[in-house]
């Protein structure tokens, strides 16, 4: 297995055996929970209940169980965007193939189409327009999710911080044998250059949160326009 104390390493190695699966389930519209994806579309509790985790330290184990849970949720929720990202790119095509179909239709049936059907083509333009963007609203979120579990893990790792520092209080008690201070010093200094990698990445991603959910409100105020127009054409 990959070098445990190096933080890199456990998210390259981990990442490489999380496996999708599922993936009806995956594409399915609506909102779906996140932990239904983690448990139903990875193998997320074949990993942390293997032997090769629970046979680690407490500590170690507790980290790797975290990181375990944070690649599964971050493939789960990528691979889920882009399946609704390619189901908003269907109904885009359905709607183009909607709106020739109408162009085609006005240019034959001219005045008679557009009193008789006219109305109803365009409701249906403004229904498929709902569709996508709905679709494409679903897809923000689930990225959203994603930059969520990464916070939830950088908490992980502040609450192992703080177990760990208990530990070693309770070892320099009991301990007969004092380590040198250049080792304790040294292993201090990991964990705090860990800790600081972690949290320029959770500026980053909260960042990218605060981008998505102002995107989000805007797909939501687009779909409440279109289907205020929809409801105005229903009433002529």
């Amino acid at each position: 297995m990959a070098d445990i104390s190096a933080s890199k390493e456990l998210f390259y190695y981990w990442s490489d055996q999380v496996r999708l699966r599922n993936s009806h389930l995956l594409a399915e519209s609506g909102h779906v929970e996140t932990y239904r994806l983690r448990h139903n579309c990875t193998n997320y509790d074949e990993l942390w209940k293997s032997s090769e985790v629970q046979a680690l330290p407490d500590l170690e184990r507790d980290r790797a169980v975290a990181i375990i849970k944070y690649e599964c949720t971050a493939k789960v929720l990528q691979r889920r965007a882009v399946l609704l990202r390619e189901q908003v790119a269907v109904v885009e095509a359905s709607y183009r193939e909607i709106d020739q179909e109408y162009s085609r239709l006005r240019r034959v049936l001219r005045a008679l189409q557009e009193s008789l059907f006219g109305k109803d083509q365009e409701v249906k333009q403004l229904q498929a327009q709902i569709t996508a963007l709905e679709t494409e609203n679903e897809a923000l979120k689930a990225e959203a999710e994603q930059s969520k579990a990464y916070t939830e893990l950088l908490e992980a790792f502040e609450k192992l911080q703080k177990d760990y520092t208990k530990v070693e209080k309770r070892k320099q008690q009991l301990a007969t044998n004092n380590r040198s201070l250049g080792g304790r010093v040294a292993h201090t200094n990991r964990f705090r250059k860990e800790r600081d990698e972690a949290q320029e990445i959770l500026a980053e991603q909260q960042e990218q949160i605060a981008e998505l959910q102002s995107y989000s409100r805007e797909l939501e105020a687009t779909n409440q326009r279109l289907t205020q127009q929809i409801s105005r054409l229903k009433d002529r």
